[in-house]
């Protein structure tokens, strides 16, 4: 079974990437309908010479964040990864959470029409009815792929909690990723920078600034850092996750530094029109970080005990629960069993006879060859049996020779 396949591998899987493909594009069209609304009759000023407004930028991220919701849906089923089932069912809920505090806002507004509320209402309520079903659903996927870890992992407590901990440190990252980006993209566009060193003017007076261009910059840097990450802890590679580890720390001082930076009298109208929004990501992404460098140094610490191999072995072959590793040709029995015999319909007996053919076969591999030396065996011993032994009786067409040995041999006994 390959991995494409197991997606949508299930009822339950089927039923989740359905719901949340539908909840993706029904909010995708709702917010961009809002972010033409908000563009439209909300007028918002720029603050001094940022480059955009919160009623264009705050839109934006909720879509980046949607987009993120599915990405994260489809990589939880590709990966089997049942604490990721859980982030996104709990993601989901925040941005649910976001959608009820962005009617509120638009109602307050000035400006804001009854197509605006109504398509904010549309959205609330979708990510509402969707939330209440990914609870359920979560609920039954994390089962689903809990058996399918013991399965390939087995019953050793040690390695199931060295893969928890991997599963933990994997879908925190993903959540770094969106923080980092949504908290730069803002720093980026909405507030007014006291560096006068311009780099370009805009033809509306704006103008743009190193320290914008600095911040910029930090979104790639952001993402090669975290993807280092991932290839560090994938790869079981120490130097990597030891460099990875060093920059996390380092950001949190940062984190501190422009949380407290924000909240200055002096610094806080050229954060008038974010700073709730500002302080809420750096808060989070501070938790975060520490919570990353926590599961980081726990999987460090565990590179080289197996579970990289084990990983390896899961991904190389993974199967449907209670699936059978076995050849099915080699299930069908090379000796015809008579039925009549023992009075029944024989289906017992062929259980029975197939791990004992097998032993044969490997005890006996020269009677796999067939050929004279088999049929001459065969038949002296069917002349053995007949001199010593007595045909036993209601064996069919085909008697059942038995010898001194009390062995029976049957006619028809042939080792393909």
């Amino acid at each position: 079974m390959t991995r494409p396949s197991q997606i949508i591998d299930g009822a339950w899987p089927l039923a989740t990437f359905v719901i949340v493909a539908l909840e993706t594009v029904a909010i995708l069209v709702l917010e961009s309908l809002v972010l033409r609304e908000h563009i439209n009759t909300i007028q918002q000023a720029a603050t001094g010479n940022a480059l955009s407004t919160p009623n264009v930028i705050y839109p934006i991220l909720y879509i980046l964040g949607i987009v993120c919701l599915f990405t994260l849906c489809v990589d939880a089923m590709y990966h089997r990864n049942q604490i990721q089932v859980v982030a996104f069912t709990l993601f989901n809920f925040l941005c649910f959470t976001y959608g009820i505090i962005q009617t509120v806002y638009d109602w307050k507004a000035i400006g804001s029409g009854m197509t605006l509320k109504a398509f904010d209402i549309a959205i609330t309520a979708t990510m509402g009815v969707c939330s209440i079903f990914l609870v359920f659903a979560a609920w039954k996927l994390a089962a689903v792929y809990g058996w399918e870890m013991y399965r390939f992992l087995g019953a050793d407590v040690d390695m199931r909690r060295m893969h928890k901990g991997y599963e933990i440190l994997i879908t925190l990252l993903k959540f770094d990723i969106f923080f980092f980006i949504a908290f730069a993209i803002q720093l980026f566009t909405l507030v007014d920078s006291t560096d006068r060193t311009i780099i370009a003017t805009f033809a509306d007076g704006r103008t743009f600034s190193r320290q914008q261009l600095l911040i910029g910059l930090s979104i790639p840097a952001a993402v090669i850092l975290l993807g280092l990450s991932f290839y560090g802890v994938m790869k079981e590679n120490r130097i990597v996750t030891l460099f990875v580890l060093v920059c996390l720390v380092a950001t949190e001082p940062y984190f501190v530094y422009q949380l407290v930076y924000i909240h200055l009298p002096a610094n806080t109208p050229r954060f008038i029109s974010s700073l709730k929004y500002l302080t809420f990501f750096i808060a989070v992404t501070m938790v975060l970080v520490l919570i990353t460098v926590f599961f980081m140094i726990y999987c460090f610490r565990n590179f080289g005990k197996g579970l990289l191999l084990s990983k390896k072995d899961r991904t190389g072959g993974a199967k449907r629960p209670f699936e059978i590793d076995e050849d099915p040709e080699e299930t069908v029995p090379a000796i015809p069993l008579e039925t009549s015999y023992y009075g029944d319909d024989g289906a017992s007996q062929r259980l029975m006879a197939i791990p004992a053919l097998k032993k044969i076969q490997e005890t006996y591999p020269d009677r796999n060859k067939g050929g004279s030396s088999h049929s001459e065996k065969h038949s002296s011993r069917q002349s053995h049996g007949a001199s010593v032994g007595s045909t036993v009786p209601g064996a069919g067409s085909s008697p059942l020779s038995v010898t001194s040995d009390h062995t029976v041999y049957n006619d028809k006994m042939e080792l393909e």
